[in-house]
């Protein structure tokens, strides 16, 4: 195994602030006690029209609570956009809803994070959103608003790998300055989670691969991190290695269940120590190109990651090369470059040829015309601020955007 350079450990570690995670087939059928241990009576269920229109799951979901749903809302939008999370508020306020449910992919879960922001505060017009979002000045001026009262329990069960399910922040796209902006707050946190396979083949291969990226983007920028730590590392180093094996398994057999039980705790692995550690360019560039050109965060991870990987190399050579290991690749005999450079054709391969996902900008309607304003925006989002090797000038953005083109 290689050995990482010594560094010196000082800091803290915040965990995620929720009380239960189910995992397994049938793990569905704990959420009516789940319920019952928060006194709740009237959840509404927040989901995607796919869910809800063209699959009976939403019923099983709607079942396995007992009698304590209050309706379903199943408006909800790719990239969160504001509308979106007042309809759903105004929803849940309209069947007195005590909690959410979120079903689905993350539209679903950060819809339902938002409308928890809303509720508590009373909101009930986008602009009213503004006074709770993160205000980022480059390179590191940063105002964090507090809820000032506690929301109402939510619970999620997803259907995809991107598990922002076990976070405390939410994106959510202004559209009219077409950016997505972060909200933060440990209380908004799902209060337990389901990671049941069984409620994932109608999931579009598409988009369960997709987000599976997503959370090797995740393992990757983590175990990348200028602020990267010893707990965080080993459980990106072991969930790369997971899901890098069973997504590849999961593509072959789509209705293997232990392999898609696999991801999606390999998922939950990838996530659990983000909000400790600096992130960068993937992740920053991914928002901004869900805001502006309507990509699916996870594809955004598959074009980008290789090439921010090459941006990141001289700043994290010897990380990178840890990455090649834990993706499964012999690097015995290499140099740290030589590693790094095999681990993000390693990423590429694994996109272009193993998923079949979108590997080039192009692939994604994305255009030169939207390079200007993707780079401007994302030197205004906190996490490029935190990428490895300091980004400081929309040239750099629109330098690596080409490449990806």
């Amino acid at each position: 195994m290689l050995s990482l350079p010594k560094q010196e450990l000082k800091g803290h570690f915040t965990g995620l602030p929720m009380d239960e995670v189910h995992f397994g087939a049938g793990c569905l059928d704990a959420l009516s006690a789940e319920l019952d241990r928060q006194g709740v009576s009237r959840a509404v269920i927040v989901t995607g029209h796919t869910l809800a229109e063209k699959t009976d799951l939403v019923e099983k979901v709607a079942a396995a609570a007992g009698n304590k749903c209050a309706g379903v809302f199943h408006e909800t939008t790719q990239h969160v956009p504001r509308r979106t999370v007042i309809a759903a508020a105004d929803y849940a306020r309209a069947r007195e809803a005590d909690a959410l449910i979120s079903f689905g992919g993350g539209t679903p879960n950060d819809t339902a994070k938002a409308a928890l922001i809303c509720l508590a505060e009373g909101i009930d017009e986008p602009s009213g959103l503004d006074d709770y979002m993160i205000r980022f000045t480059y390179p590191d001026q940063v105002e964090i608003p507090s809820l000032t009262r506690d929301p109402i329990p939510m619970y999620a069960i997803p259907t995809t790998l991107s598990a922002g399910e076990f976070t405390y922040f939410v994106g959510v796209t202004d559209e009219e300055r077409k950016v997505k902006d972060l909200y933060v707050d440990r209380r908004i946190t799902a209060k337990a989670v389901f990671l049941d396979p069984d409620l994932t083949l109608a999931t579009p291969e598409r988009l369960w691969l997709g987000t599976g990226m997503r959370a090797v983007d995740h393992c990757i920028e983590a175990m990348c991190s200028s602020t990267a730590q010893p707990f965080i590392d080993a459980l990106a180093y072991r969930a790369l290695n997971m899901l890098v094996r069973y997504l590849r398994e999961t593509r072959a057999e789509p209705e293997d269940m232990t392999a898609r039980a696999q991801c999606m705790v390999a998922a939950w692995m990838s996530v659990c120590g983000l909000a400790n550690v600096t992130l960068g360019l993937s992740h920053g560039i991914g928002h901004q190109l869900g805001a502006r050109c309507n990509v699916p965060h996870g594809e955004t991870s598959a074009v980008m990651m290789p090439h921010v990987m090459a941006f990141n190399r001289e700043a994290t050579a010897t990380r990178q090369a840890w990455v090649a290991e834990a993706m499964g690749l012999d690097i015995a005999g290499m140099s740290a470059d030589e590693a790094a450079t095999a681990a993000a054709d390693e990423v590429a391969m694994l996109v272009r040829d193993d998923m079949g996902l979108p590997w080039r900008l192009r692939d994604v309607g994305v255009t030169h015309d939207d390079f200007p304003g993707i780079a401007a925006d994302a030197l205004e989002d906190i996490i490029v601020a935190g990428n490895p090797r300091p980004v400081t000038s929309t040239d750099q953005v629109i330098d690596l955007l080409h490449r990806a083109w």
